[in-house]
Order: structure tokens, then sequence, then C-alpha cells
């Protein structure tokens, strides 16, 4: 919605039925349902209100920025704003405990490069030619695929509730594709 604001992009019935069924594929995989995990609270209603407009708003503005600017200096910039934004909120003690841990610099680096880099940089290739509406829809892979490698590598189990979940947020993804397709 935010996009059609900033970016003009059109939102069709299509669309709006796709972000709806990924916000209900989404709660299904965190498994909303299952009151005994909820836990309700000003500060972590606001920090999960924060966390969806501040998601939202990176699309946007990584949109805009790549207007302008290659993939890297959008994703070096929105990293330095994260930095800015974040370090005065973490406790050092824990953080200089956590790098003293074994091997802990070597998987700090791993993740830097892979899903930070990596990601933030294929996102912003992706945005160079898909709305971010859509983009956003099919970000919304991201719970099913961790759902399924905490099913296969760590043998964690899915209930029904997050297998529908995670076919409605397919279902979504599909509709898009469609939509682009044709």
């Amino acid at each position: 919605m935010i996009s059609a604001i900033f970016l003009g992009e059109p939102m069709t019935k299509r669309k709006t039925l796709a972000v709806a069924l990924a916000m209900i594929g989404c709660a299904l995989v965190a498994r909303v349902y299952d009151v005994r995990g909820l836990q309700f609270n000003g500060l972590g209603i606001l920090a999960g209100l924060g966390a969806g407009v501040g998601y939202a708003l990176y699309s946007v503005f990584n949109k805009a920025g790549l207007r302008r600017h290659d993939g890297w200096t959008v994703l070096a910039y929105g990293l330095l704003f994260g930095i800015v934004f974040l370090a005065p909120l973490q406790s050092w003690q824990l953080v200089l405990a956590a790098v003293q841990q074994p091997g802990a610099v070597i998987w700090l680096i791993v993740l830097a490069l892979g899903p930070t880099l990596g990601a933030g940089l294929a996102f912003n290739a992706g945005l160079r030619y898909v709305q971010v509406s859509s983009a956003s829809v099919v970000a919304t892979l991201e719970p099913v695929i961790a759902s399924l490698l905490a099913f296969a590598v760590l043998g964690e189990r899915l209930d029904p509730g997050q297998l529908l979940g995670g076919a409605l947020i397919l279902v979504a993804v599909m509709s898009l594709t469609r939509a682009t397709s044709t």
C-alpha cells in the first residue's frame, strides 16, 4: 500500500488478494492460533508494528534509491542507517562476550556475507525489475523456507496450520507470477 502512495505503483485486486493471502499465511506459519505462545504487551506490539513499517519503508526507499544509484550503494546506505539506529540499543558487554566465543567471528563473517550482503544485493537487483508490492509478497516466502529448513535440518515439526499457511503464501506468490506472465 505504501508503494502505491509513494511510488505510484498500481494496487490491483490481484495484488490486494495476494497481500491478504500472504499475511494470513505468515500468521499461520508463525502459529498465531496457538494462544499458549501469545503474550500481549505494549513494547512487543510497538516493536512488531515498527518492524512492519520499517520493512515496508526499507523496500520503498530501496526502490527509490535504485532510480539513482546502484544496488551496492543503496545497500551500503541501508546498512549504515541500520547501524546508526540499532547500535545504541545493543548491550556492548553482551556483544563483546559473544564475539569472544570460539568460532563466533567466522560465523559473523559468514552471516554478513551470505544472508546480509548477498540477500540485500539480490533483493535490490530484483527491485529493478519488480514492483515493491510484488517483491514484498515474494519475500514472504522467507518464513516458508525457514520453516522447511528447520524441519529438514533441525528436525522441528510442522503442524497442519503451518502447512496451510505455507500453501497460502505459495498461492499468493504464484498468483502474482501468473499476473506478470499474462
